[in-house]
């Protein structure tokens, strides 16, 4: 398994000492963090060759352990289940390579729809995005004969498969592909828009596409030059990509060459259309040392020489509650060395602190539906990351977490909050909007199609709040003539904060026989600070 990311590197550089010291003095910025994290490693699994560690979304709380040979495991309630999830180990190439089942993504809707998304390659050595179903009388199985493949890229070479798959805040799938192997990129298929290879893609696999669609909103349609999936461009190998869930940015982890490491951000607002360098520059320098254009380039937020690495591994923003020194903090590693480091932005500069130096040969990392991190080693091992004791139960409901909420995966709905410090109590209300603005001279009537609303008040305490649930039908947005009918009792809401942006709805709507669970984050941020000061 260790070849796995032998072959994402070709040659080491040895950096004399001296040289060495002067690199990390510029590579390496002072932490900033007020108290450097002591990072604690305890094992959940003993499961070898984990890729990829997912969580569903779907308020079940498993973890799904994508493994290389094509088994995903569910590990529930502290110990893994013998059945695998899914078991597609007959339809794939695995040489202890690069190649195999890399990753797997659920879609906003996947409580719903059942439906998810793997990446792997077939035998053939071409990649695979296929969509499969779970079971209908089994959660914790899917159905292997449901297979719609999605996407198939052709491969000219055993490596530089990349491929995490994850969905964004916007619902559309993104997709990191390497630039189809071999050394310094020898097709130059990273520059080229003509090739899928060395790109990210963003695209839109609603199934009532058939296969998937492309947003219209992608930077390059409309380029003869460069295919419609494209959002960036420039990538080797982006091992490992993944999305602040606090926050909406996309972190991209691209395994260098002969000499750097990079860690690439992108905000949230972002249009896409950045170009990362490859095969023009590694990391923030030109290939082999010498000048190049580099107008138009979009250059890491950090990087590391090969005296402290060789194949680096991108990780997860850490967004739970047990452990708040680590709030807001990138954890990523590298699979040579063994090294962990924690990425934070401290206004407009970023700082890159050494939290632990492991005997792991990091493979992924991942995140519980908690908020939890997950690293996976080999030759195998699966580890909780941890901080110390855990605060569980430090977070407090605030006055700052009074604001507009909503779930990015659902368009036509939102949540407003108002939260009482000084009596205890919350206040939700739950509406519903046409996405399609109606005529200046329509008057919104509760209880219309269009425009429903369900409010909710009720305790909190720590970080839970348990909301009654009211309906309210015949009242009029812009009429003083109230509602004809008093509220009325209908179901129940549970709201639990994880954090200053990320909060978990749980409801049940009596009169309509419904129940779930939805994630809400802010609508906008700028309360978050305040929120967290007051933490």
């Amino acid at each position: 398994m260790q070849s796995i990311v032998r072959s994402r590197i070709e040659t080491s550089l040895i950096v004399p000492a001296a040289c060495l010291a002067a690199l990390l003095a510029l590579l390496l910025p002072i932490s900033s963090f007020a108290q450097v994290p002591d990072l604690q490693f305890t094992a959940i699994s003993a499961r070898d060759s984990i890729v990829d560690i997912v969580n569903a979304g779907d308020g079940s709380g498993r973890l799904f352990l994508v493994r290389q040979r094509g088994q995903i495991y569910i590990h529930r309630d502290g110990a893994d289940l013998g059945t695998p999830f899914l078991d597609i180990g007959d339809r794939l190439t695995w040489t202890g390579n690069e190649q195999g089942l890399l990753s797997l993504a659920f879609p906003p809707d996947y409580a719903s729809s059942g439906a998810f998304y793997v990446w792997y390659t077939e035998p053939d050595g071409a990649t695979v995005l296929s969509r499969f179903r779970v079971r209908a009388d089994d959660p914790n199985r899917a159905d292997p004969a449901s297979e719609t493949q999605v996407l198939r890229v052709a491969q000219p070479f055993p490596n530089h498969n990349g491929g995490r798959l994850q969905f964004g805040p916007d619902g559309m799938l993104y997709l990191g592909l390497g630039d189809g192997g071999g050394s310094f990129d020898p097709q130059d298929n990273a520059q080229n828009g003509g090739t899928l290879l060395g790109k990210l893609i963003r695209i839109d696999v609603d199934p009532h596409h058939g296969t998937y669609a492309n947003p219209p909103d992608n930077p390059f349609v409309g380029d003869d030059g460069v295919r419609d999936e494209i959002w960036a461009t420039g990538l080797r190998n982006p091992w490992r990509i993944a999305f602040d869930r606090g926050t909406g940015d996309l972190y991209i982890a691209d395994v260098g060459q002969n000499e750097y490491e990079e860690i690439n951000h992108q905000p949230a607002d972002s249009g896409g259309g950045q170009d990362y360098g490859w095969d023009l520059m590694e990391g923030s320098q030109c290939i082999g040392g010498g000048n190049c254009n580099t107008a138009g380039f979009t250059l890491p937020v950090a990087q590391y020489g090969h005296g402290q690495g060789c194949s680096v591994t991108g990780g997860e923003v850490y967004r739970g509650v047990d452990y708040p020194n680590l709030y807001g903090t990138y954890l990523f590693g590298d699979f040579c060395s063994g090294r962990i480091w924690g990425l934070r932005r401290d206004g407009a500069e970023w700082d890159m602190s050494l939290l632990a130096d492991t005997n792991y040969s990091i493979v992924t990392f991942g995140r519980g539906e908690n908020g939890d991190l997950y690293v996976a080693s080999e030759p195998g091992g699966v580890y909780l990351i941890s901080d110390g004791p855990p605060a569980a139960g430090d977070f407090t409901l605030n006055q700052y977490l009074s604001d507009a909420w909503f779930d990015p995966a659902t368009d036509g709905q939102g949540f407003f909050v108002i939260v009482w410090p000084e009596t205890g109590q919350v206040f939700l209300s739950w509406f519903t909007y046409d996405t399609e603005r109606p005529p200046q001279d329509v008057t919104a009537v509760l209880g219309e199609p269009g425009h429903r609303w369900l409010t909710a008040q009720g305790p909190f305490t720590g970080d839970t709040a348990s909301l009654t649930l009211y309906r309210t039908a015949g009242g009029v947005f812009d009429a003083a003539v109230p509602a004809p009918s008093p509220p009325v009792r209908d179901g129940a809401i549970t709201l639990t904060w994880s954090g200053c942006n990320e909060a978990l709805l749980t409801y049940e709507i009596t009169s309509l026989g419904r129940a779930g669970q939805i994630p809400l984050q802010r609508i906008v941020t700028d309360r978050v600070p305040l929120c967290e000061a007051l933490q």
